[in-house]
């Protein structure tokens, strides 16, 4: 008569740990079970799809997606750091460009004359009549 396995038993908050240090490519699955001593081959990968919400051990296709859909968390967050980044530059730059307006408001008014004008023009016009004597 053969014998039987003796069934050991985890506690959630050590699953949890071993399944979060596997997600975080800290150790593979391999690894983890040696290092903790886990005596079956696949009780990381059933605590995996368990925490992922896959209860179904059979089809790994909705754990799978849900691994990707984690590390696409990560590239949304830094996706969305980078749009933070840009808008705050977008934000100076709005600023220094309201700053730059303004001090020509004030400068054509202390100095009595339109910068904003186009300048070349006139001088364009000026440089063909010189010409046309």
């Amino acid at each position: 008569m053969k014998s039987k396995k003796a069934m050991s038993h985890y506690s959630e908050d050590f699953k949890w740990r071993v399944v979060q240090e596997v997600l975080s490519g800290r150790y593979n699955k391999d690894q983890a079970r040696q290092i903790y001593g886990i005596k079956s081959n696949c009780a990381i990968l059933y605590w995996m799809r368990k925490y992922s919400g896959n209860e179904d051990y059979r089809y790994t296709h909705a754990f799978a997606n849900g691994i990707k859909d984690m590390h696409g968390s990560k590239e949304n967050l830094e996706l969305k750091q980078r749009i933070d980044q840009l808008e705050e530059e977008l934000r100076r730059a709005k600023l220094r460009a309201d700053v730059w307006q303004k001090m020509i408001e004030v400068a054509e008014e202390q100095l009595q004359i339109e910068i904003k004008k186009k300048y070349g023009a006139q001088l364009l016009k000026h440089i063909e009549d010189k010409t046309d004597q």
